[in-house]
């Protein structure tokens, strides 16, 4: 039978060099940020009982994804905390809602922290997050005359 457990990075120190591959490959290269500075910044958000922290699901013991709680996800919301960052599942796990799964622990990790009212999220995707509970908040100027969406979920 399929396992998945979510788990803080924390606890589970020695999925982070493949955590922060992720984070890298997806997101960070293009900025321009080698491995190591992402595997450095992943080591210094593996916090428990405040922001940041880092969360790994892993599929019968491998890890299949990831996801963040950040202070801050957007440059022009300094306003709003936490955000959920970061959601990613391997290609190879997908179609198994463990992305949905990710959204619930980090949803849980932050209303565990006990100071929230919402928590916060910006992303391109339309009509995904939605369909979990999120609200569309506005949009936000992310650069280059592009906007992204901004969601909060209550606590």
């Amino acid at each position: 039978m399929d396992e998945l457990q979510i788990l803080n990075l924390a606890d589970a120190p020695e999925h982070t060099e493949q955590v922060s591959r992720w984070l890298w490959e997806e997101w960070a290269r293009a900025d321009g940020y080698t491995l190591e500075e992402i595997i450095f910044r992943t080591r210094h958000s593996m916090l428990r009982d405040t922001v940041p922290q880092q969360l790994v699901a892993l599929w019968n013991g491998q890890a299949a994804g990831t996801v963040a709680l950040w202070r801050n996800d957007c440059k022009t919301r300094q306003d709003l905390s936490p955000w959920m960052a970061v959601l990613y599942v391997d290609p190879a796990f997908r179609n198994r809602h463990i992305g949905q799964a990710l959204q619930r622990a980090s949803i849980e990790a932050a209303r565990a922290l006990g100071r929230y009212d919402w928590l916060y999220l910006i992303t391109e995707l339309e009509d995904y997050y939605e369909k979990t509970g999120w609200e569309f908040v506005g949009d936000a100027p992310v650069g280059h005359g592009h906007t992204e969406k901004i969601y909060r979920y209550p606590l």
